[in-house]
């Protein structure tokens, strides 16, 4: 219900505030609940796609030891490397998942330039961020974001009294008074980062 529909009920203001209050409490839970529903089906369906694959190829590789004779030594290497490979591809997706689930979190700008452009400013720091063993978050990923959240606040949302802003949706002035857009600033972390490794193999 509408703040002025309470109103006319007669409720007071303070009772509007906590009526509307709950209810946005009751709105963000279940949206969490929509949002972990259709992550887990996305989860599932991956898996499924894992699943099929891999049986589908380790029926490829038996067919190939009844027609090529392979030896067992050979089959079993091939098996191993099928299994891998679908080991890989659902962690490489869970891996991926998280990633965007904590750069959500971190108010990291949602657009797909920003997020191309952060993710690859994290993949410096890729050796660093590690999938948990019970695959539910990844280590190292909330302290490198706080961290960018002080060298690169463009790449995020700006906190306002009443919730987040995205950071420069117009352009700041520079000081020639012209505006600076977030290309110009993903521009400046790409020169920077070539300019480093310029001078590292200059140096070396």
């Amino acid at each position: 219900m509408k703040r002025e529909e309470l109103k006319a009920m007669g409720l007071t203001d303070e009772q509007v505030e906590s009526v509307m209050a709950k209810n946005g409490a009751e709105v963000a839970a279940l949206n969490t609940q929509i949002t972990t529903l259709q992550s887990e089906k996305s989860q599932l369906e991956n898996d499924k796609k894992v699943i099929t694959k891999e049986k589908e190829d380790k029926e490829k590789a038996i067919a190939d030891l009844q027609k090529n004779s392979i030896s067992k030594d050979e089959y079993d290497k091939k098996i191993k490397e099928i299994e891998d490979n679908a080991k890989k591809e659902n962690e490489d997706y869970i891996y991926n998942d998280l990633l965007n689930k904590g750069l959500d979190d971190a108010k990291v700008l949602k657009d797909d330039l920003t997020r191309e452009a952060f993710i690859s400013l994290l993949n410096k720091d890729k050796d660093k961020i590690k999938l948990s063993d019970d695959k539910k978050s990844l280590i190292g990923l909330k302290e490198i974001t706080d961290n960018y959240k002080k060298q690169a606040p463009h790449f995020f949302e700006k906190k306002k009294a009443n919730g987040y802003e995205p950071v420069n949706p117009e352009g700041d002035k520079g000081d020639d008074d012209g505006e600076i857009s977030m290309a110009a600033n993903f521009a400046k972390e790409a020169n920077k980062s070539e300019s480093q490794n310029t001078k590292s193999q200059f140096f070396n």
